[in-house]
């Protein structure tokens, strides 16, 4: 694990996001953290397998009078962010420039609770990978007290939940297509196809039929009643159409019978 100084700021929430105060190289944290000041090998390894399985790394950032003087990141980091513990050792604000800058304001957030004395739920946010890639990010974050309940540090759990994430994103994708497409379906069941020469109905089937027949089939208790209109009458019977008083009545029984 690495012991990281850092540099004084005076924003508070932005200090405790650096790795420390630049005048302290934490040779004072070893006590609080392992009172042996050395952790076993085998230990290291277990702790090693397991955070790589995971995909996760933790660290520990060291508080005094409010500020941080030392973050240490342990076995893991590089896995997650492609950054080693000594990379962040000569770049006291690399984590935090790390941050998706649209969600900075979650991460602060969730430090200033925790300075605070509070325990702050997990926050997912994003970061910007060595390699360039943006990964997703749970961080679980818990403080530490001494026996007077004063602040001394807290911990992270950082894991990488990209995977998750993109899956999720996925999902949402995939019920934005379906809903498009429900609405889609209703819109094309709201249409009648027709022909707008002979104008017969093409059917679920494909087939086309005349009017009548298609409306009998899917409106049940539906009656025609033939008649025809004075449009039709004149084209198909002229001779009955002229202003002769055969005409007249002719054209007054059409009437009848299409208002009938």
């Amino acid at each position: 694990m690495m012991k990281t100084p850092g540099v004084e700021l005076q924003e508070p929430l932005t200090i405790a996001l650096s790795t420390g105060d630049g005048k302290s190289d934490c040779t004072e944290v070893s006590k609080l953290l392992d009172s042996a000041g050395n952790v076993p090998d085998g230990s290291i390894k277990r702790y090693e397998q397991i955070v790589h399985a995971a995909k996760a790394f933790i660290f520990t950032v060291i508080i005094k009078q409010g500020r941080a003087v030392c973050t240490i990141h342990y076995p893991g980091v590089l896995q997650v962010t492609g950054y080693c513990e000594e990379e962040y050792a000569k770049q006291p604000m690399l984590w935090y420039n790390m941050i998706h800058p649209e969600d900075r304001g979650i991460v602060l957030q969730q430090i200033d609770q925790l300075l605070r004395g509070e325990s702050p739920l997990p926050v997912k946010h994003r970061i910007t990978h060595k390699s360039g890639f943006t990964r997703w990010l749970k961080n679980t974050s818990i403080p530490l007290f001494d026996a007077e309940g004063a602040l001394i540090a807290y911990d992270g759990l950082v894991v990488d939940i990209s995977g998750i994430e993109h899956a999720e994103e996925q999902q949402m994708q995939r019920i934005a297509d379906l809903t498009t497409s429900l609405s889609l379906l209703k819109k094309l069941h709201n249409l009648l196809p027709i022909c707008c020469s002979c104008k017969k109905i093409r059917d679920d089937k494909g087939l086309w039929i005349d009017v009548d027949a298609y409306t009998t089939e899917h409106y049940p208790g539906t009656t025609f009643t033939h008649g025809i209109c004075p449009d039709c009458a004149r084209k198909l019977y002229p001779e009955y159409c002229q202003d002769t008083p055969a005409a007249m009545l002719v054209s007054r029984l059409v009437d009848d019978i299409r208002f009938h």
